[in-house]
């Protein structure tokens, strides 16, 4: 059998367990993907269907059904309403489960980032959980266990697998694959933050390398300036990602995208320079990481952001 998930970069240890479930026929009926967004979760979860449904193409079998959406799934979706269509679906997920498959050996189900379902959402998905139907493989991601994204009852009856970000060379070698010329594919590897999906979609994009030189400056600006200088950044750039979350946007948190490209820029710093001022460089770009985990913690992102910053002005 030829490798179902070829052409996939990263995810190792998540593509040889699902691999190994494949060739023996034990799969689970349930997976939750864990992972943050642009990672590949759907890609793979894509390539596990494709092999349990190789007589169609997953966009027209009847065997595959799918919800990758941004906006919320109503319960309407889900939940089996025999004298009425689903809204969206050409049936709900509980009724196409219910149904046999119609030309291949399985159903398969795939939701992409469920904590898109509310509370009485995912508790009508529990119920489809609890009673697995024999050759149904029902797929979900998340980039979180977090039970305000996902509920742990539905958390406990999936078989986790969890995707971690991908080293850049690898990103830089599939974006290089498909045409992307060599130094662009260096940088969008190195501000995707291990996320092969994220680099992808942004390879014909000239606003996101315009985005990355435009925070290199800045904080250029702020070496050796007057602490006002990084205090306004700070603030700038807070007050961005607070619109981002206030707009449930996409994937693209200003914060993290400024930080990537500011981390680009020390690292070039420290590989340019030698002795005492090498080790400075060093030492912010060990702040920058610290950093990072503060914004995914409860920290308060202004005050990271704002020490962050303080000393980089310290640097010149």
């Amino acid at each position: 059998m030829s490798d179902p998930f070829a052409g996939i970069v990263g995810h190792a240890q998540a593509l040889r367990q699902l691999s190994a479930q494949l060739s023996t026929g034990r799969l689970a009926h349930a997976y939750l993907f864990v992972g943050e967004a642009g990672l590949g979760k759907a890609t793979v979860a894509r390539a596990l269907a494709s092999a349990l449904l190789p007589e169609a193409p997953l966009t027209r079998h009847p065997d595959y059904w799918e919800d990758d959406r941004n906006k919320l799934i109503h319960v309407n979706e889900i939940r089996l309403i025999p004298d009425k269509p689903a809204e969206f679906h050409e049936l709900t997920l509980q009724q196409f489960i219910n149904l046999k498959p119609a030309v291949g050996g399985h159903r398969v189900v795939l939701v992409t980032n469920v904590g898109r379902l509310r509370d009485e959402s995912q508790g009508v998905l529990l119920k489809t959980l609890e009673e697995p139907h024999p050759h149904r493989v029902i797929v979900l991601t998340t980039p979180s266990l977090n039970p305000f994204v996902v509920l742990p009852t539905v958390v406990s009856r999936c078989q986790r697998v969890f995707f971690h970000p991908v080293p850049a060379p690898e990103i830089e070698a599939l974006l290089t694959a498909h045409g992307t010329e060599p130094k662009r594919a260096k940088l969008l590897a190195e501000l995707s933050s291990g996320r092969p999906g994220w680099a992808m979609r942004r390879a014909g994009d000239e606003r996101v390398i315009e985005l990355h030189h435009s925070w290199t400056r800045r904080l250029e600006e702020i070496f050796g300036a007057p602490a006002d200088v990084p205090l306004v950044v700070a603030a700038q750039l807070d007050a961005e990602q607070m619109g981002w979350r206030r707009s449930e946007g996409g994937e693209e948190d200003p914060a993290l995208f400024a930080m990537a490209s500011w981390q680009i820029e020390l690292r070039r710093r420290m590989l340019a320079s030698s002795g005492r001022e090498q080790g400075r460089w060093a030492r912010l770009l060990e702040l920058s990481y610290d950093t990072l985990g503060y914004l995914e913690q409860n920290v308060s992102p202004r005050v990271a952001l704002e020490t962050f910053l303080l000393e980089c002005r310290k640097a010149s």
